[in-house]
């Protein structure tokens, strides 16, 4: 059984265990009859933080805002698909959308014709918390490189070796990379995969020499001495890794960021129901034992109100915007 698919189980069994030793929780309280069936969506494979996350969400909207519930897996399109395949179900509140920014903030700016509007086709629920990206290097890059300045300065000496991965070309991940890279005076290629998990075997296997995904898909590696982070993009140090420190701190913040993870229903879901999922994801989020459960994975598990997201994505749209027009990048370049 590989390591993300233990992930799942252990945390979709912590949140059941959480809920069993309460009895009725204090979120599980419902305003209106519950539901039959509710799916959550998700545009990633099983086994990703994603999608533990996404198993969890399903857990505490039992009993209350839902009798039964699934998690249902779309891959492909770096999560387009998902929100595409969302607006065709039933809007009864029966089906919500767990995804990250990509989605709703970087490709607005980078598709001219992308087949969903974010802002009339999905409603804001609200925000579950956050996780870092990490640049890690692994065998192809010296001991002797020790932050994100010495890679650069490798790649400049280096041209031939300077490439990075990602989960995919127009990714988050992708742009921090590439702005970085672009803010260091260097020149690296990038090289998109379909996933993080291809991305860091090819970097173990010394075919890239750096990666850029989230942290938790090279914690693992790191610890076990195969690859080495050199920076994440949280505003603080992730708790996970104390010792390294951020891409602010060695001067190159300014398109390091957290990636949020966030809960959205499909337009012409009636608002009452909006207002009653809001209120028992808002109060599961305040339960001790699942912001544990949820922190094991998240830098940060904290609800976070509609009105803040929405800003947030409003910010980070014209910041892609900026990478997108300064790499002069098309979803076919």
């Amino acid at each position: 059984m590989n390591h993300n698919m233990m992930n799942r189980r252990r945390f979709g069994g912590m949140a059941a265990a959480a809920a069993a030793s309460m009895g009725v929780a204090p979120w599980a309280l419902a305003t209106q009859e519950a539901l039959g069936m509710t799916r959550v969506v998700i545009g990633v494979p099983a086994g990703s933080l994603v999608d533990n996350i996404a198993r969890q969400v399903a857990e505490v909207l039992r009993p209350g805002y839902t009798v039964n519930s699934m998690v249902e897996n779309k891959t492909g399109a770096g999560g387009m698909i998902a929100v595409n395949y969302l607006k065709t179900l039933p809007k009864d509140g029966s089906n919500i959308y767990v995804g990250v920014s990509s989605p709703i903030t970087v490709y607005p700016v980078t598709y001219k014709k992308l087949s969903y509007d974010p802002d009339k086709d999905l409603i804001v629920v609200g925000s579950l918390g956050s996780f870092d990206l990490a640049l890690a290097v692994g065998p192809m890059v010296p001991e002797s490189v020790k932050d994100l300045k010495g890679y650069f300065e490798w790649s400049k000496k280096n041209p031939a070796q300077a490439n990075f991965g990602s989960p995919g070309a127009g990714s988050m991940p992708h742009f921090v990379g590439s702005m970085t890279a672009r803010i260091a005076g260097a020149e690296v290629n990038h090289v998109p995969y379909r996933g993080p998990g291809p991305a860091v075997l090819d970097l173990q296997g010394g075919l890239v020499s750096a990666v850029v995904v989230p942290l938790e898909d090279v914690v693992e590696f790191a610890a076990a001495g195969k690859i080495r982070i050199l920076g994440t993009t949280g505003e603080e140090r992730s708790r996970f890794v104390p010792h390294v420190p951020t891409f602010h701190e060695q001067g190159f913040g300014e398109y390091a960021r957290s990636v949020w993870i966030a809960v959205f229903a499909p337009a012409g879901t009636p608002d009452a129901t909006v207002a009653h999922l809001r209120k028992t994801l808002q109060q599961a989020l305040a339960d001790p034992a699942i912001q544990a459960s949820m922190g094991r994975q998240l830098q940060k598990a904290q609800w976070g109100e509609p009105d803040a997201l929405k800003a947030t994505i409003t910010r980070e749209r014209a910041s892609w915007k900026k990478a997108v027009q300064a790499l002069n990048f098309t979803p076919d370049s």
